[in-house]
Parts: structure tokens; C-alpha cells; sequence
């Protein structure tokens, strides 16, 4: 998920501004936690979090992706028996704030403006939760992966050096992308292969660009497109997902 500029702008000033910030400037695929750690809280500064499980191989399992300004760990005002199970890892190069959950609640009992801030954050990640758990459970695999490949824009995109369209900022795996859509490599590198076929997408080990934002959509909500996609995409229409609260 993408958490519009201002409100960003706003979230980090309040956490860079704590006593007990400590910022951690993470490569690829280094471990941010391993196991839940009570009273810490992080927040995502620059580039991406992967939150996952761990699986018996060891491979760490993707369940979510966090860009900026994105707070995850031991949430503030959570139940005492709740607990954020998992991992977390950088996805490329990341910078992140470790925050005391105290010292945090704190400044959210006493400011409220920190606390709208805070609640704002915490109505869009939900949101955009409540968003992926209806498409894993209800749409067939082939909208699945339409509606991540959109989503994922969220985060931006530029245009693509190697072909019309859009490429994604953040870099996945077949596997990573497999893991999102809740689906199996083998089942979903085939429909992949289709939408490049379609020219709706293009991609290799290094990018992945979305050529025909319009069909991807169109895919998403169950409309059958021709096998020659038209690129007439704007990249203007994704996002705007979320608006800032007024």
C-alpha cells in the first residue's frame, strides 16, 4: 500500500521526532526482525518492507508489501494478546525508524493532531487489508493477479525504458507475486506469459511493466479483452487509491 505524500510527510516528522527514533538503513533482503519483538515499533521511511512466515526451507513466504510511511511491528494501542507473528525483510534497498511503542502512545495521548495522524495510517492499511482479503477469497486467479499488478502501482511507476508503458517501482519475483495472489508458481507464470502474449504486460528478471493499464482493469472486473491489447493507459488513473482525510 501507498500512503498519499502529506500524510507520509506528516508521519515521519512526528517519528523521526521521538527521543527513541533509531533509523536503520537496510540492503536487500536483510532481516528486520525475525520474531515478534513486544514494544517495538517500526515505520517505513524509504523504499519496501516484505512482512511474511518463514517457511521449513527457511524462505521467507510473502504476505505484504509496505512502502512509506507504513508502521507495522508491535502496533500502538493493540491488546496486550495480540501479537504480529511473521517477519519482516527489505525488499531492495530500505530505511527504516524503530520506534518505543510507549514512547509513541505517548505523543498520540497528548496531540491531537498526532493521534488523527495516526489514525489516518492505521484507516488505510486496514483498508487496504480488507481490500486483499476480498480479492484472494473471491475472484478466480487470472483477476487475482490483474488486481495486484494495479495495485502494486500504488507505489509507482515510471515510464519503461524497454517498452511502452509503465514500469513498477518495486521489483518482484514470480514467486514473490505467487505468494501475494495466495497461488502456486506453475499456476501462475502460465497466465503471466498470457497477458505478455496480450501485450498487456512485459516483463523479465529485472522488471516487470504494465503496457496496457486499461486491460489489466478490465481483467480485473471480468471483462474479456482482445489479444492485442490497446496502450492507451494513463498513468494518472492509478492511483489515486486512497485521498487524505480533510
Amino acid at each position: 500500500m501507498k500512503v498519499p505524500t502529506s500524510l507520509a510527510t506528516d508521519f515521519l516528522t512526528i517519528a523521526t521526532g521521538l527521543r527513541t527514533a533509531r533509523r536503520h538503513v537496510l540492503k536487500d533482503k536483510v532481516l528486520i526482525y525475525g520474531t515478534f519483538q513486544p514494544g517495538r515499533v517500526y515505520i517505513v521511511e524509504h523504499g519496501y518492507v516484505r512482512l511474511g512466515t518463514t517457511q521449513a526451507d527457511g524462505r521467507v513466504a510473502t504476505r505484504a508489501l509496505l512502502g512509506k510511511a507504513s508502521i507495522f511491528g508491535d502496533l500502538p494501542f493493540c491488546p496486550a494478546t495480540f501479537e504480529q507473528s511473521g517477519v519482516a525483510v527489505a525488499s531492495g534497498e530500505a530505511h527504516v525508524i524503530e520506534l518505543k511503542r510507549p514512547a509513541l502512545e505517548t505523543v498520540v495521548r497528548q496531540d491531537e493532531a498526532v493521534r488523527q495522524t495516526l489514525l489516518e495510517i492505521y484507516g488505510l492499511q486496514f483498508r487496504f487489508l480488507d481490500r486483499r482479503l476480498q480479492w484472494q477469497f473471491i475472484m478466480p486467479l487470472e483477476r487475482r493477479i490483474a488486481t495486484v499488478l494495479l495495485d502494486l502501482m500504488c507505489f509507482g511507476g515510471k515510464s519503461c525504458p524497454h517498452h511502452p508503458g509503465y514500469v513498477l517501482d518495486i521489483r518482484l519475483t514470480h514467486q514473490e507475486l505467487s505468494e501475494l495472489v495466495l497461488a502456486a508458481r506453475s499456476n501462475v507464470t502460465p497466465i503471466l506469459n498470457t497477458f505478455r502474449a496480450q501485450n498487456v504486460i512485459a516483463y523479465s528478471r529485472a522488471y516487470i511493466c504494465l503496457r496496457a493499464l486499461d486491460a489489466l482493469g478490465e481483467i480485473a472486473a471480468g471483462v474479456a479483452i482482445g489479444l492485442d491489447a490497446r496502450l492507451c493507459s494513463s498513468p494518472a488513473q492509478y492511483p489515486p487509491m486512497y485521498t487524505r482525510t480533510k
